[in-house]
């Protein structure tokens, strides 16, 4: 079946008493009539045949399938099925007098797939041109017709026109594009008989011109780096708070003169334009000074998150080729193959800056095209890529983000993300160049929301930027109000559910709600939805919406032609947020950072971000899906391709793969499919250490199913849509004890709520059974309800098992923070502990 730009995709039960036709009557302007009778006489073909080459282009556009199979007649019953195998870099002269099967009986088709139909009659008399009657108009039952027939009429040189369309499939105002686009093309080969039919012009100009209206939106271009926006608001504001967060408060002032201490130091140390300096801390006030000294010195900041297993931090600070790494532990940073980095070692004293010069640095001559940051997303190929940001595009998305969010005044914006999420971006540097406050909230912290609500209390947020999924989790709580933001709430990183989405503008009427979408590529997210201004809006998913200003979005066909509303396509982005494109890796930057041909200045660039989508009559956009394999997990963007080749890397397994499958909750978890070279000796335990030290947290399967063999297509691949579900429980785990007491049933319980699975036994771990850090919030929340004691969310990371968490909830009025006896803490969770004891102390010294 053609996939068509329908208002509402066919069902595949479509009922046959709904199937009432429409109808749209044009008339085929007289020049084009004889241009099109010409260009078919020359070679011996009729009009007819040169109608039926323009309807197959139009339906090639639509859907972008090559093989295309017409019902066709002469305005009776369709007496023949019509195929033809489109060239699109090929002219339409060529299809026209191309081969063309017209050898199956239409009866014998009609029954295998519904087909468009076309029909082609000379006038029966006067008065017949000009009017084709719809009256004869089959029904449309979805099973033995298809969704739209071309009815045309030809008497001399007129000729006439009837789009009939199925109306449960189709509205009257997309039939009536659909002419417009029939009519636009027959006009486009008109003019050039030779242009490729993949290039021939498609949009309406009433399209044309609102597209180009929504792109021609404009910012004021860069004309000065991030830091001296930053510098300038120093000047302004100096004894204004500009960074708070758990370890210290800062002002403008303070941040500053840090931060150009700093600066110096590491250009002393060699840093400057064409250089990258690693950034290994967490979410602090240090974390600001560390980017903001990088920036000042003239070189690329590269951060990692200090909880990625060092094996895959250290691959990206040597694939960067940082001249230092920025951390708060003493000591020099190894890396694998017995090379050395030297570390600037950042500590709650400064210890490292006494002596340094104050004053801002000098700004070299090129610094609006040196690389502002390096951000290392996850690669299909298994390792890594880092995408070059320059100045000028930090600060055209920056001015661009302000503009769009009406920031006109000093707000409190809440940093959730660590600076190796692009996210960060959008949170982080507005406040500090328009005289706001970065707050940067603990992990620990954003994933409590007792713990968020407290601190959005005492200090208030005005701006939030969060994913879905850490939303959702935050919202099992009773205080869920109280943690949100006052003003601007943007959520992004993945796609949202529209019907959630108004709610929560239903439930903050005085904060605006924001739909952000956007690639790293981009520097950031490039197109907003308003949520308030399309509280009407009947949608699933929420549309990803418009622009920002000095960025240009298109939907583009495979051939790189802007299709029409409707019409599902590729997202491309340019303007001035475009980035450089991948760090040492030119031939896939090559491939999907491509000059713009679109535009009016072909020296500047189009990302290409393998994102589907369609646009709606007004120039709005939706997200669809991607086009390679990537996937997004709990906001985080991820290539599978990662997964595979770590999955791989175990001596033990022949062949792997992962997938994302739905969780029950609406979320997805990752699920790895594995085949090991001994099935019945492989144990998954060895599988998930290995994994963990070369993956982040959000890219560790929840789930692993081993498998005899994996299914493979004709090709020799995987066959991922043959790979089976993922088992409730799993039967092979050894010594599964059921629970034994009333409580340890309760909150086994509370897990399968949570988990949406069956518990495999009371020693089972939260992780290991599907959970990760947003549905803890999730399970902390189900304890309180279930118990009516308050669990912190650091002892749930110390007793991740049914077990363990019923003896904690055993201890009438004991500390909830002391460990269970006969346990020893880990390193992250010793640490979890200081920074939670780091909070208590802090909070207690303010009141």
């Amino acid at each position: 079946m053609l996939e068509l730009p329908w208002d509402r995709p066919p069902t595949a039960h479509r009922d046959p008493s709904a199937g009432a036709a429409g109808s749209v009557a044009f008339d085929v302007p007289a020049e084009s009539v004889r241009a099109l009778r010409e260009l078919a006489d020359e070679r011996g073909s009729g009009l007819s045949r040169a109608m039926l080459a323009m309807y197959v282009v139009l339906l090639y556009r639509y859907s972008g399938q090559t093989d295309i199979a017409v019902a066709v007649s002469d305005g009776a019953e369709p007496s023949s099925v019509t195929s033809v195998n489109l060239l699109p870099e090929r002219p339409f002269t060529d299809l026209v007098h191309g081969e063309w099967d017209d050898t199956t009986p239409a009866a014998d088709a009609s029954r295998v797939v519904p087909l468009p139909r076309f029909s082609f009659r000379r006038a029966s008399g006067a008065g017949d041109v000009g009017h084709v009657h719809p009256e004869s108009a089959p029904a449309f039952d979805g099973s033995d017709c298809g969704d739209m027939e071309l009815r045309l009429v030809e008497e001399d040189d007129k000729l006439a026109g009837c789009l009939v369309y199925a109306t449960d499939v189709f509205d009257e105002a997309t039939a009536r594009r659909a002419v417009g686009h029939f009519l636009r093309l027959v006009g486009s080969v008109c003019a050039e008989v030779d242009r490729p039919v993949s290039a021939l012009a498609i949009l309406t100009p009433e399209e044309a011109r609102a597209f180009d209206a929504l792109n021609g939106l404009t910012v004021q271009q860069p004309d000065r780096t991030f830091h001296q926006l930053f510098e300038e608001q120093v000047e302004r504001t100096p004894d204004r708070t500009a960074v708070r967060a758990e370890d210290a408060v800062l002002t403008f002032q303070e941040l500053n003169r840090y931060a150009n201490q700093l600066a110096h130091l590491l250009r002393e140390w060699g840093a400057g334009p064409g250089t990258t300096v690693g950034i290994h801390v967490d979410r602090t006030a240090r974390a600001v000074v560390a980017l903001l000294a990088v920036l000042k010195a003239g070189g690329a900041y590269v951060p990692v998150d200090v909880r990625e297993p060092a094996v895959r931090s250290d691959a990206i600070l040597r694939d960067a080729g940082v001249v230092a790494e920025i951390g708060t532990v003493p000591g020099v940073a190894a890396a694998q193959g017995g090379s050395r980095r030297p570390t600037i070692e950042l500590n709650a004293d400064w210890t490292a800056l006494a002596g340094r010069p104050v004053h801002n640095p000098s700004v070299p001559d090129s610094a609006l095209t040196d690389a502002a940051y390096v951000l290392y997303t996850s690669g299909t190929t298994g390792q890594p890529k880092g995408v070059i940001v320059e100045n000028r595009h930090l600060v055209s998305y920056v001015r661009a983000i302000v503009a769009r969010l009406g920031v006109d005044a000093p707000m409190n914006w809440a940093v959730l993300q660590p600076l190796s999420v692009d996210s960060s971006v959008t949170a982080l540097m507005p406040p500090l160049c328009t005289g706001g406050e970065a707050q940067l909230i603990s992990r620990e912290r954003a994933l409590d929301p007792e713990a968020l609500a407290d601190w959005a209390r005492e200090w208030g947020i005005d701006c939030m930027k969060v994913a879905p999924s850490h939303l959702r989790a935050l919202q099992a709580s009773p205080r869920f109000r109280e943690l949100l933001p006052r003003e601007r709430l943007v959520v992004g990183c993945e796609a949202s559910d529209w019907q959630w989405l108004r709610e929560l503008q239903q439930l903050m009427p005085d904060c605006q709600v924001f739909n952000h979408y956007g690639p790293t590529e981009t520097t950031v997210g490039v197109l907003t939805l308003a949520v308030g201004e399309h509280m009407d809006g009947d949608w699933d998913i929420a549309p990803i919406g418009f622009p920002l200003p000095g960025t240009q979005v298109h939907v583009v066909d495979g051939a790189g032609s802007p299709v029409p509303a409707g019409v599902v396509g590729e997202i491309a982005i340019g303007g001035n947020n475009v980035a450089r494109g991948y760090h040492r890796r030119d031939e896939l930057s090559a491939a999907v950072f491509v000059p713009d041909t679109l535009g009016d200045d072909s020296a500047r660039r189009l990302y290409l971000t393998g994102d589907f989508a369609r646009r709606r009559p007004d120039g709005m956009i939706t997200f669809l899906g991607r086009r390679d394999d990537q996937v997004k997990v709990r906001g985080f963007r991820v290539a599978l391709g990662e997964i595979d080749a770590a999955l791989r890397n175990h001596p033990d397994v022949r062949n792997a793969v992962a997938l994302t499958r739905e969780d029950g909750s609406g979320g997805h978890r990752l699920v790895a499919y594995v085949e090991p070279h001994s099935p019945a000796s492989f144990r998954t335990e060895s599988l998930d250490g290995q994994l963990r030290e070369r993956l982040p947290s959000h890219m560790i399967p929840q789930a692993v199913v081993v498998m005899d063999e994996l299914p493979l297509s004709a090709n020799g691949k995987v066959n991922r849509s043959a790979l089976p579900p993922v088992p409730e429980t799993n039967e092979a785990e050894a010594d599964v004890r059921p629970p034994a007491s009333e409580l340890q049933r309760m909150v086994a319980d509370v897990w399968r709520d949570v988990l949406r699975t069956e518990v495999s036994g009371i020693d089972q771990n939260f992780f290991d059974a599907g959970g990760h850090s947003l549905l803890l919030v999730t399970l902390q929340q189900g304890l309180h309800q279930a118990s009516g004691r308050k669990v912190d969310i650091l002892q749930l990371l110390r007793h991740p098992t049914v077990r363990a968490q019923a003896e904690l909830l055993a201890r009438p009025g004991e500390d909830l923070d002391a460990p269970i006896s006969g346990r020893r803490p880990t390193a992250q969770q010793n640490a979890l502990t200081r920074r939670r004891n780091e909070q208590l102390r802090a909070r207690r010294g303010r009141s």
